[in-house]
């Protein structure tokens, strides 16, 4: 996977994807292994931007049921089968709970009625899985159950509970990474830090657009049949210039915390405040709480908010300021008040604004990426009326996907010649998950540092400067740990 930024400007290609988070990464791959000339260009890391604020968390479809959605239902069961079957050292099963008190909407009769909908719906969601990888059906739980499962929950107006098992990726960013080793294996010219400026246009045609490469300082022009934005809102004034309005979308800010405690077990514990669901999800040596959904302009303001919110929430979890070791944040498509968009939107802009080669995902779940990601490729080969292969991303492994193996010095070499980590923090928090659970050592921090000065030729100047911007991920969550 190598960063040629040469072979992105000297071809015509038939597609360019804006944006490298999971929907462009799976678009690249998608669209390059049907034959497709791909180019993608993402303006900071691969699965810097939104997709690295995750749970981790891969959704079966159950929150679907309450809004009797069944069509979103068949296509997150469908997609956690897939991403079960291509990426199945990542991918794996996790266990649910969450208690209910009294008996109505969210009382134990109509839970566990979703429960027994969910798995009548889901009935082929371990077709293609091997035993020890399939999804059990769902359970009702007495009180008694409840309790032992989870001994902290208040007790006053307890009537039992429900259990069920989604899955959970235990890296998303190698998960990303495993979709463009693939796309490069099959021919994509792929760029990081390489931000989309302009999008070039002829007469009422998307022909490509202009970058700029931010290590570099230099511009290029990316010539292409059809472009696919796939960046959320980070093409929206590249849009504006070329005549295009921006998407009418309230775009929220998204909050989960990363706590440093040790997990109990491998079960996520949910409770229902302040109109939403909340989780304490177990991942790898931590657990994570999320997820919130707040006005972007409250800031910083939102984690801290969130944080008390959370701590109330699961007061019987006991949760210490001091526990908090990272923050996550990123802009996803809101619905009104404080509430997500529920389902993705394809835009065609040759049907909504008469400008032929552009098509744009507004993209909501990380589940769902790569069959949004097959819909969008879909579209794109009719407006380009090309023949292509039939799309085969559900079914084919992501070799990619696996940990780079060796010394720490011997996998930073590897991120740096083969997955274009250009700077620190690409290496520590996308490549090597060193920093993806809290801040990393201070000698680890030194080691890659000096391997990735040794393979740039990096200055002690810039060296520094990389460390500072690394711990500067971090700022958030020291906030909020000293209060």
């Amino acid at each position: 996977m190598k960063r040629d930024l040469a072979l992105l400007a000297e071809r015509e290609h038939d597609l360019l994807i804006v944006g490298g988070g999971i929907h462009g990464a799976a678009a690249a791959w998608d669209a390059s292994q049907r034959g497709l000339r791909v180019a993608l260009a993402e303006a900071r890391d691969f699965g810097g931007g939104v997709s690295w604020n995750s749970l981790k968390t891969i959704h079966g479809g159950i929150r679907h049921l309450q809004r009797a959605d069944i069509r979103g239902v068949r296509e997150s069961v469908r997609e956690r089968r897939a991403l079960m079957r291509i990426a199945p050292r990542l991918v794996r099963p996790l266990s649910f709970l969450i208690p209910t008190y009294g008996h109505g909407f969210r009382g134990r009769e109509a839970l566990r009625a979703a429960l027994l909908a969910n798995d009548l719906i889901g009935l082929d969601r371990n077709r293609g899985l091997p035993a020890g990888r399939c999804i059990p059906a769902g359970r009702g739980l007495s009180r008694r159950e409840v309790l032992e499962l989870v001994p902290g929950f208040p007790e006053a107006g307890l009537t039992g509970g429900v259990a069920w098992t989604d899955a959970q990726v235990t890296s998303g960013e190698r998960l990303i990474l495993g979709f463009l080793h693939a796309a490069c294996f099959e021919g994509a010219a792929l760029a990081n830090h390489l931000e989309v400026t302009r999008l070039l246009r002829s007469g009422s045609r998307i022909v490509g657009a202009l970058a700029r490469d931010a290590i570099a300082g230099v511009d290029l022009e990316i010539r292409a049949r059809a472009v696919l934005n796939a960046s959320g809102p980070g093409l929206d004034p590249a849009l504006a210039q070329a005549g295009l309005p921006a998407p009418a979308v309230p775009w929220l800010l998204a909050t989960n915390v990363v706590l440093s405690r040790v997990p109990t077990g491998r079960l996520a514990a949910g409770v229902f405040r302040g109109g939403r669901y909340l989780f304490l999800v177990p991942w790898e040596d931590r657990v994570i709480v999320g997820t919130a959904y707040d006005p972007p302009q409250m800031g910083d303001g939102a984690a801290a908010e969130f944080f008390e919110d959370a701590r109330q929430a699961f007061a019987w979890a006991r949760i210490e300021r001091s526990e908090v070791c990272l923050v996550h944040q990123g802009l996803v498509p809101g619905g009104g008040g404080r509430g997500l968009w529920t389902r993705h939107r394809i835009v065609d802009h040759e049907e909504q604004d008469g400008v032929g080669g552009l098509v744009s995902i507004q993209g909501v779940k990380y589940t769902t990426a790569r069959g949004v990601a097959e819909q969008a490729v879909d579209r794109i080969v009719r407006r380009l009326g090309c023949a292509s292969k039939p799309c085969r991303t559900a079914e084919t492994v992501l070799e990619g996907a696996a940990p780079i193996a060796g010394s720490l010095e011997q996998r930073t070499r590897t991120a740096v010649r083969d997955e274009m980590a250009l700077l620190l923090s690409d290496a520590v928090l996308r490549r090597l998950d060193l920093g993806t659970s809290g801040p990393p050592a201070d000698e680890d921090v030194r080691r890659v540092g000096s391997a990735m000065a040794t393979e740039l030729g990096w200055e002690a100047e810039r060296a520094e400067r990389e460390r500072r911007e690394l711990a500067g991920t971090y700022r958030l969550a020291e906030i909020l740990r000293t209060g």
